[in-house]
């Protein structure tokens, strides 16, 4: 991933055969590299020629061997990062994502097909830079033939004296300016022309307003299955490449990316992520610099390129983790079987436990009390979506759907607008929240983040009194969100409804909160425990006095400590013998007890006491 600013300095003349113009403008760079399999090593002849004869000694342990990597006898531009390259310089910028599946074949390597495409593409456009011009003709730089070229050298230098395959994305951005007609004395703006074939990406952005400027629009065939060039693509340059002029300003940032980067952050993520190291950068975070630090000049590109492939990293390592790949998928249907189950599985669990801190930190308790703007409303009806049963899906509960009077007043405004008349009639079923903007008062509707922010936080102290969710398709809004305290933020992303981590001023608040709560523990010592003993025994002596009062036995507590032997092993005690007329009949049969017969042997006589009383008559 390359990480160019725009300077405006001049920049040293590309003309090295003849007199042509200089560009008043260049990019200031710097890349970061994170690749998922080692690069492989280019086979030859790209990095060790052939013998030329049988003359050639067939040992040169000897000699110094050059590990770089030629074509044609040129060193190959750019650096591999697995199956992807990159180059940067100070015209042009490109990113190149080969296909890894190539590498299990024989005869494939993704990686020397995506560096030797953006090796000839970066040749092609200082060729023609450099070319000598007529007077008064200007260079229009043309960067879909550049590719076209650079696409058949590829294939040419693949075919022979071995045929490599590989196919490739393709996508840069080269640096140019313009000029006013009008005004020939007018100084120049910088230009840039983008050009894209795949799923690889090029963003502007602003640093200084967090703006995102331009983007590229990813090219499939189908879902996982990008353009691309190379071996069995029907795809070329010409046909299928696209390109497009953004004028930009001096300390804009280009970001040229490939998927591993769009496809594990959002858009947002990726915006806050660099203009939070650019201000880091300022401060004098990220090592040393060399020159003048402002708008992330002096070396820093370098760094927020390392904080942005950082912050993808951890997306990308960690199985648990939501990302846009994730909702693509959900939203392609491939999450209704195999180990996609689990992609929604964990994202309901994660939303659940986010409920749930929101719940223990900030009091959030169900019907959770959801505020709609007037976008998530019309983007829910386009893709045929049930907004509150998706509400109620995310935030793992019941919901209460609010809208303020302005957003429905932007509904009102757009009833003309094909199929609004049935968004204005589901508008009309949630809850009226009264946001005070009354039309005698304000002619024209506030704007959806000026009507939200009233209502969520009205004295603008950062906090969420209320416990509002704010569910708002616009960015702006969910930027401004993101300072206040405890606001739960929800939007949709193609069809896939989204809620937002804990934003970091919450979530810093949160954490502040239980540091408090470890530290009272602390504080109080054995206290806390002889608080929890003194509380268990006033409830139990408050349970005492209900069961005296309600003449309940009192349960006794179980003594602990060695137990008796068990009653069924041990023998049962003799019974004494009644005393004749006590708990008797007068005139019943005294019981018989049973004779033992080694007894009688020796004595001959009963050894019953009952029964020689019995017979005592008869004996004599």
């Amino acid at each position: 991933m390359e990480m160019p600013r725009t300077a405006g300095s001049r920049r040293k003349d590309y003309n090295k055969t003849g007199p042509t113009e200089s560009l008043p403008f260049r990019f200031e760079t710097g890349l970061a590299l994170y690749a998922k399999r080692t690069p492989r090593p280019f086979p030859p002849p790209f990095l060790s020629p052939p013998s030329g004869s049988f003359s050639d000694p067939l040992s040169t342990h000897h000699m110094s061997r050059d590990r770089r990597t030629f074509v044609n006898g040129e060193l190959i531009r750019g650096l591999t990062n697995g199956d992807d390259a990159v180059y940067v310089s100070d015209m042009f910028i490109g990113a190149n994502d080969g296909v890894g599946a190539w590498s299990t074949r024989p005869g494939g390597h993704a990686g020397l097909w995506s560096r030797l495409i953006l090796h000839f593409w970066a040749l092609e456009i200082e060729a023609d830079a450099q070319r000598i011009r007529p007077a008064g003709q200007r260079y229009e730089p043309n960067p879909i033939e550049y590719l076209q070229k650079a696409y058949e050298q590829t294939i040419e230098a693949t075919s022979k004296p071995n045929k490599w395959q590989g196919t490739t994305t393709a996508t840069g951005a080269q640096l140019h300016y313009q000029k006013a007609d009008s005004d020939p004395n007018a100084p120049a703006t910088p230009l840039l022309y983008v050009t894209n074939l795949g799923d690889s990406q090029v963003l502007v952005l602003r640093p200084h307003d967090s703006e995102l400027i331009y983007k590229t629009k990813e090219q499939w065939h189908w879902f996982d299955c990008p353009r691309q060039l190379g071996t069995n693509s029907p795809d070329t340059p010409r046909k299928n490449a696209v390109m497009d002029k953004v004028s930009i300003k001096e300390n804009d940032v280009v970001l040229a990316m490939s998927d591993g980067v769009i496809d594990n952050l959002w858009e947002h993520e990726i915006i806050e992520c660099v203009v939070s190291s650019i201000r880091k950068w300022e401060s004098g975070e990220g090592g040393p610099s060399t020159g003048d630090r402002t708008g992330g000049a002096g070396g820093g590109m370098k760094f927020v390129a390392d904080e942005l492939v950082r912050a993808a990293k951890v997306i990308a390592t960690d199985p648990f983790a939501e990302s846009p790949f994730m909702e693509h998928a959900v939203e392609e249907g491939l999450a209704m079987e195999g180990a996609h189950i689990t992609m929604r599985g964990k994202r309901s669990k994660q939303y659940r436990k986010l409920m749930q801190q929101y719940g223990l930190s900030f009091g959030f308790r169900e019907p959770y009390q959801v505020i709609l703007d007037a976008e998530i409303i019309r983007t829910a009806d386009r893709f045929k979506m049930d907004l509150v049963a998706g509400l109620e899906r995310t935030l793992q509960g019941q919901v209460k759907p609010m809208i303020t009077q302005c957003s429905m007043r932007h509904l009102y405004a757009a009833s003309k607008e094909p199929g609004m008349a049935a968004v204005i009639d589901q508008a009309k079923t949630y809850e009226r929240r009264r946001c005070n903007h009354l039309p005698e008062d304000y002619p024209e509707p506030l704007s959806t983040k000026e009507c939200l922010s009233s209502v969520v936080d009205p004295k603008g102290n950062k906090t969420n009194k209320h416990r509002y969710v704010v569910a708002s398709q616009e960015l702006e809004v969910r930027k401004l969100m993101r300072g206040v305290m405890g606001v739960p933020l929800v939007y949709i992303n193609r069809s896939v409804m989204i809620m937002e981590p804990m934003a970091g001023a919450t979530a810093e608040n949160r954490e502040r909160e239980e540091r408090q709560k470890f530290r009272d523990g602390l504080k109080g010592g054995r206290g806390s425990g002889s608080l929890k003993r003194k509380r268990e025994e006033d409830e139990a002596g408050e349970k005492g006095a209900e069961g005296e009062t309600t003449g309940e036995p009192k349960k006794t507590k179980k003594r602990k400590g060695p137990k008796g032997p068990n009653p069924l092993s041990v023998k049962k005690p003799k019974k004494r013998p009644e005393q004749a007329g006590e708990g008797s009949e007068p005139n019943a049969k005294p019981k018989r007890r049973r004779k033992h017969k080694s007894s009688a042997a020796k004595t001959g006589v009963s050894t019953d006491a009952t029964d020689a009383a019995g017979e005592d008559d008869g004996d004599d």
